[in-house]
Formats: C-alpha cells, sequence, structure tokens
C-alpha cells in the first residue's frame, strides 16, 4: 500500500506530531508522549504501516508491553483497525513472558532443564516470612512481607550489589541476609520467581551468543510501550536484544513514571542518545483529553522537576471549568463530603488518593451510609500493621485483662518502667499484669503507680466511645510516646480515629475493623453507580470526567520530606519528583472537573495544593466547599423512636428488625438473613431507613 493511500484510510485524524511518529521505522526512536496524546494509537496505527506500506512480516515486529491486559488490549486495537489475521501474527508480550520464552529456547536448544518457576503468591509470602523469623528471631506481619517482596523486586530490577546491598534498608529492615536467604532457598530448591526469570534471561543472552543472534535475526524490530516503567535489568535486555544496529521504538513519558517502589527507572529514557546515539527523540504534546485549565495547570506543576526532557503539554480542548480547592477543617470532614459526592455522582467520578489507607475511612462511611460506589480490591495490610495490630492487642487486653501472651506482646508500650524479668513474672501469675505489677512491693513506685494507672485505663476505656477509646490509649496511656521514642510513623492513627467515630465502643471497633478488611479484599462493583474510590497508582490509562484528590497532605503526598532548596543528595531529589510525578498523573486522570481537598486546619498543610493554586490570579485562587451538617435537629429528634424490637425498611435492603442499638449505631437484621450495621442519623437524614407500619 502507498503511503499516501494508507494516511488517508488510517491517519486522517493524526496531528503532525503523531503522524511523524507513526512514519519513522527505522533506527532507534524514543517517543515522549504527555497524558492524553494519543500514543496506543500512534503505535498501533505504526504498526499498521510498517506491514501494510514497508513490507516487514507482523512476525518480525516484537512489541512489548507492560501488562498482559495492555497486550490483549493492544491486540484488540490493531485487530479492530488492521483486521483479525494481521493481529494474531504479531507476537505482543510482556516483558515477563519474553523472558519466560527465551528461557524455553535455552531449555530446547541446550536441553536442559532450568529451574520451575513459582507462581503461588502465598508459596513466595510464606517462604519470605520463615527467612524474616529465622533472621529476625520475630513473626512477620503481612504488612512486613509485602514490603519485603517489593524490596526484593527492587533489588533484582536494579541489580543492587557490593555495599548498595550491604546499605539497603527498607522500614528499619537490612535487606542482605533475607535476600541472600532467599536467593540462597530458591537456588537450593532449583526454583525461581518471576524477577529470576529476567536475571536468568539475560545470563542466557549474555553467555549464548547463538541464541541471542536467533532472537535478534527473528525480531529485527522492537516496540516498547510504557518505557517509564521499565527497570534497568530490563533495559539491558531490550538494549542486547535490538542489537547494534537496532530499529527499536521506545514508547513513554518520564514525566508519568510513578512506580519507583518497583525498580521503574525512567533515567533510561533521559539517557537515550548517549545510549543510541544515532537515535531520535520525537514528542506527542497535544493532549486530548483534559479542558484546558486543567492541562495548563498540570503542566506548570510538573516543569519544576528537574529530571525530565524539556516538553509541554498543550491542551486541543479550549475552555472549560477552572481547577478548584474544596477547603474542608479536617480530614474526617473530607470523608463525609466525599459520601455527599458519591451521593449525588451522575457523571463518571473519580476520588484519587496516594495509599489504599485513605481509602478506608471512605468505604466505612459509604457502607454504613448504604451509598453505592466502586472500589477495586486492595490489599489488607493496613489492618496487620504494627501500629493497628498494637491497638487491637491493647482493646483485647482491656477485654482479656488476664492474656498473658497480649501483655507480653505490649507492656513495653506504655512507658511504664517494666523490666522483662517483671513482665514474665507477672504473666505467669494467675493475676492480670497490671494488677499484679501495681502491688508487687519489689518494683519502684513510679512503676507501680503507672501499672495502677493503666489498669484504671484499661476498665475505663471499655465504657467509652470508639473514639474516646482510642485517643485514651494513643494520648493518656503512653502508647503515642513509645511511637515517638521508636521513631515509628503514626500515619495510621488518623484513619483508625476517623474509623472509631463511628464505632459505639471499643469493641465496635474491633468488629468493624474486620468488616473493613472483609470489604477491602473483596473490594465493590456497582454499575449502577459512576463513583469511584482509586488510588492514583490504579488509574493509570484511565480517565474520569470528574477527579477528586483526596489526602493531599505533607507526610501523604507527597510522603517524603521536600527537599531544602540547597539539598544536593540525588536520592532524595529522586523520591521527592517521583511524588510530583504522581500527582501529575492524578491530575490529568480528570477530562472535565478537577478539585482538590484542601484543609483549613494548620497541622494539616500541603505544598502541592499551595503550588497548584498559588497560579491562580488573586482573587480566585479558590472555591470554598459548603460542607452540608451530617444530622438536622428534626432527624436527632427523630432518633428517640427507634429501638430494638421495631420494625423498619431500608431503601436498599428491605424490610428487617432492628436487633441492637448503640448510640447512632444499629443493627438490622434483614429477611435475607443479613445482619447490617448503620449510622441511624445519616440513614434518617437521606430518607433511607423509616418504621415499618
Amino acid at each position: 500500500m502507498e503511503r499516501a493511500a494508507f494516511l488517508e484510510e488510517f491517519g486522517k485524524t493524526l496531528n503532525e506530531q503523531q503522524k511523524e511518529a507513526v512514519l519513522t521505522i527505522h533506527g532507534p526512536v524514543l517517543l515522549l508522549a504527555v497524558p492524553g496524546s494519543g500514543k496506543t494509537t500512534v503505535l498501533v496505527t505504526r504498526l499498521g504501516y510498517m506491514i501494510l506500506c514497508a513490507g516487514i512480516q507482523p512476525e518480525q515486529i516484537l512489541t512489548i508491553t507492560y501488562t498482559v491486559n495492555a497486550t490483549a488490549d493492544m491486540r484488540q486495537r490493531f485487530s479492530s483497525l488492521f483486521g483479525p489475521s494481521l493481529g494474531k501474527r504479531l507476537p505482543f508480550r510482556t516483558i515477563n513472558g519474553l523472558c519466560a520464552s527465551i528461557i524455553r529456547l535455552y531449555e530446547i536448544h541446550y536441553g536442559r532443564q532450568a529451574f520451575a518457576l513459582i507462581s503461588d503468591e502465598r508459596e513466595l509470602n510464606a517462604m519470605v516470612g520463615e527467612i524474616y523469623r529465622t533472621v529476625n528471631h520475630e513473626f512477620p506481619t503481612e504488612s512486613t512481607i509485602k514490603t519485603l517482596r517489593t524490596a526484593i523486586t527492587y533489588i533484582k530490577n536494579m541489580e543492587l550489589s557490593g555495599q548498595k546491598m550491604q546499605d539497603y534498608v527498607v522500614d528499619g529492615i537490612e535487606m542482605e541476609p533475607i535476600y541472600r536467604g532467599y536467593c540462597l532457598r530458591l537456588r537450593g530448591e532449583r526454583r525461581m520467581d518471576y524477577d529470576d526469570q529476567m536475571v536468568y534471561a539475560l545470563q542466557i543472552l549474555n553467555q549464548c551468543p547463538d541464541l541471542l543472534q536467533k532472537l535478534r535475526r527473528q525480531y529485527p524490530y522492537i516496540c516498547v510501550d510504557e518505557a517509564q516503567d521499565t527497570s534497568k535489568i530490563q533495559h539491558r535486555l531490550i538494549g542486547l536484544l535490538a542489537g547494534e544496529r537496532p530499529n527499536l521504538f521506545m514508547v513513554g513519558d518520564e514525566d508519568q513514571s510513578i512506580y519507583g517502589f518497583r525498580a521503574a527507572w525512567p533515567q533510561a529514557l533521559l539517557q537515550f542518545q548517549k545510549v543510541y546515539q544515532t537515535g531520535r527523540v520525537l514528542l506527542l504534546e497535544k493532549n486530548y483529553r483534559s479542558v484546558e485549565p486543567i492541562v495548563k495547570s498540570a503542566d506548570a506543576f510538573i516543569q519544576v522537576n528537574r529530571q525530565r526532557r524539556p516538553k509541554h503539554m498543550v491542551a486541543v480542548r479550549p475552555s472549560g471549568k477552572r481547577v478548584e480547592a474544596i477547603w474542608v477543617n479536617n480530614r474526617q470532614e473530607q470523608y463525609r463530603a466525599i459520601v455527599e459526592l458519591a451521593r449525588g455522582a451522575m457523571a463518571k467520578t473519580a476520588v484519587l488518593f496516594r495509599n489504599n489507607d485513605s481509602a478506608i475511612p471512605m468505604i466505612d462511611l459509604l457502607e454504613r451510609a448504604g451509598v453505592p460506589y466502586n472500589c477495586r480490591p486492595f490489599d489488607t495490610s493496613f489492618f496487620s500493621h504494627k501500629v493497628v495490630r498494637d491497638i487491637v492487642d491493647i482493646i483485647r487486653l482491656a477485654m482479656e485483662p488476664d492474656n498473658s501472651e497480649i501483655f507480653l506482646r505490649v507492656y513495653y508500650k506504655f512507658n511504664a518502667g517494666i523490666t522483662k524479668t517483671a513482665a514474665e513474672e507477672a504473666a505467669a501469675s494467675r493475676e492480670p499484669a497490671f494488677a499484679y505489677l501495681a502491688g508487687n512491693p519489689a518494683l519502684r513506685q513510679r512503676t507501680r503507680e503507672r501499672c495502677y494507672a493503666l489498669q484504671t485505663h484499661l476498665a475505663c476505656l471499655l465504657r467509652e466511645s470508639g473514639i474516646r477509646a482510642l485517643r485514651r490509649i494513643v494520648y493518656y496511656m503512653g502508647y503515642m510516646e513509645y511511637l515517638e521514642r521508636v521513631e515509628a510513623d503514626p500515619g495510621k492513627i488518623p484513619i483508625l480515629e476517623a474509623l472509631s467515630t463511628g464505632a459505639a465502643d471499643a469493641g465496635g471497633l474491633l468488629t468493624r475493623l474486620e468488616e473493613l478488611r472483609g470489604l477491602a479484599q473483596k473490594g465493590r462493583v456497582d454499575p449502577s453507580s459512576p463513583f469511584v474510590l482509586s488510588t492514583i497508582h490504579a488509574s493509570k490509562g484511565l480517565e474520569y470526567h470528574t477527579v477528586y484528590l483526596a489526602d493531599v497532605l505533607d507526610g501523604t503526598l507527597p510522603c517524603v520530606d521536600v527537599p531544602e532548596p540547597g539539598e544536593k543528595d540525588p536520592d532524595v531529589w529522586s523520591a521527592y519528583e517521583e511524588e510530583r510525578r504522581l500527582f501529575y498523573v492524578a491530575m490529568t486522570r480528570a477530562k472535565d472537573v478537577l478539585s482538590v481537598y484542601r484543609f483549613r486546619d494548620k497541622e494539616l498543610p500541603s505544598s502541592f495544593a499551595d503550588e497548584i493554586f498559588g497560579t491562580v490570579p488573586s482573587g480566585e485562587r479558590t472555591v470554598p466547599a459548603v460542607v452540608k451538617p451530617m444530622v438536622s435537629r428534626e432527624v436527632l429528634e427523630e432518633t428517640a423512636y427507634y429501638r430494638p424490637g421495631q420494625r423498619v425498611i431500608h431503601s436498599k435492603y428491605g424490610s428487617g428488625i432492628l436487633e441492637n442499638r448503640k448510640g447512632d449505631i444499629i443493627s438490622v437484621r434483614f429477611a435475607s438473613g443479613d445482619v447490617r450495621q448503620f449510622s441511624l442519623e445519616i440513614c434518617l437524614q437521606y430518607k433511607q431507613l423509616k418504621q415499618e407500619t
């Protein structure tokens, strides 16, 4: 097919930058594509041009994508344009799929059996847990195991060794002995994980030149999508396959590299022309997704980053609503405001946040109010985090004061001066441990007084509301002092405070934590609702009519300190700039409306929000949000008429019996047999509940 005919049939909608990228098919090319610039359209159209106009066989073009879903989507997109028969002939691979095929080729060529792949995540978690226990002589939490697994992936993908390996510490854990034990265990059992596939595939290409040449002849053209998310070892592997005269087409954007914790290496894009000296760098700078005010604000924000190539994002859509700041007093008020958003959402709306922790209070309120929403399943490491586990243990110790096992886990976290010997003696007694210690004349007077006070605190917290009980533990029993002493991150406390606000008592908080763990594991899909809760990472590649950015707080987003102007450490700047890229990605998910929650509480500052709204002309800086009171006086009066034993009707779940009530929290058993808890005030405020007549 002639070029003109191809462009007439398949390229009518391409702009000049897109057209240039489609027609550039030889040599090393880096295409930098801003958000919403149609990069997948360009990549797919370029594949068609290579086959139909340049006469390249489909089987000779290897296209590497980041995920299995991206592979399927790209094949479908290509097939819809150029037909399924050509689509079937094109090799689309993830990097792990490519490495697996290299290992299989090695097995066939040399008649040797490679290590067996472990694909069971539970087995790998158990293995890492055993090694951690052997090295550190304590049981790891689910959260710790997740951290260790991520660190192992980082080490292998970044090829850390020597002093860098020895110095690598994550959450206070020295990784070298754990990593060494993990690798020895795998090799001893002749097994490998997914990251090992890349390590071994690279070794094969380096040590088996005949296989390398065979693959280069098989794939003389290589395309790489999402190149900014590719790791150092993956770039090395791709470079080897491409050879000395590479026809390599890499598509990415260093401004959208947000997977540094998984060893994404955007530096490769910055060094592209040093590695490939004849390489060309092309740009896609037109954003077709977002209205102009969003594009301008996001572009101004990312321009501040140092580790990037010079380019500007330009809006195709010429007008639109400006970026807004929504002022609330604190995080709890923000979460309640989000429930109102979900209740009134008409267009596709997303609330985006940095960490899954932020979703938990929102899910709690949405479930209590019976408001539909959508949320992917996510890991439950919050619930096994050391801080959360400690709070649960302390409440359980209040319920079971003679539980010696729990006592030994928490006694040293109250600044009471209890020695290990005294704690073990108390645990061995048949009395509640703190009562035993308070009456032990062998102990110092201060220690006895503290133990008596702790015994009183434990008894009192069982008679209090959930929020009062939590604050008693954290601020009056000495737990916050313990966190400060061991330099632990107290970031889970605000989430627990938000959850405990809706709990009638300390026991209700424990019950609610277990319920929320189950909800997090299952996620929520409600086709009737356009409202989505999502982390920013999970929203990558997606778009929404309206986006609200929640928990934009220093310490959360960004999760690292803002560097001082004179900071020289490149690692400090690298970590900070990735947080900026994450915020940039979040902003560019919005098509028509973008809003950022801001806090009047001076203890909740946001350098990112300050920067964004500082770019807006004076007098138009922010739009204060009006957050309606959650409960009217009439509703407060009406709550008095709801008592256990009454029959009620819920707008979503139908008829049921109000079985229990503690303060504002009611339990209703429905005809289906399900028992659900609700906030009575919220249900009445929004006419979701009434008495059955």
